[in-house]
């Protein structure tokens, strides 16, 4: 749904969905808040240092934190792809 802010509404900001990633993961005990301090701090320094973007539940997922389909079931719940 547009409402003619520029954006589609179901656009969720970067910012949000990745705090709502990590708090819903936390939240199921997927992962600790250290787990998700490093994953941030490791994605800060992906994007300062010119890699490519990485979200979240990739982060968790390549360090062994979290498997696909609990990545699946959070996206899901966030109603993002």
């Amino acid at each position: 749904m547009n409402t003619g802010r520029g954006k589609d509404d179901n656009e969720m900001n970067p910012v949000i969905e990745y705090f709502r990633f990590g708090s819903i993961a936390y939240q199921r005990s997927y992962v600790t808040k250290e787990q998700i301090q490093e994953a941030l701090a490791e994605q800060v320094d992906d994007n300062l240092s010119g890699r490519p973007h990485r979200r979240l539940g990739r982060i968790f997922r390549e360090k062994g934190w979290l498997t696909e389909e609990q990545e699946k079931s959070i996206t899901d719940e966030m109603g993002v792809n």
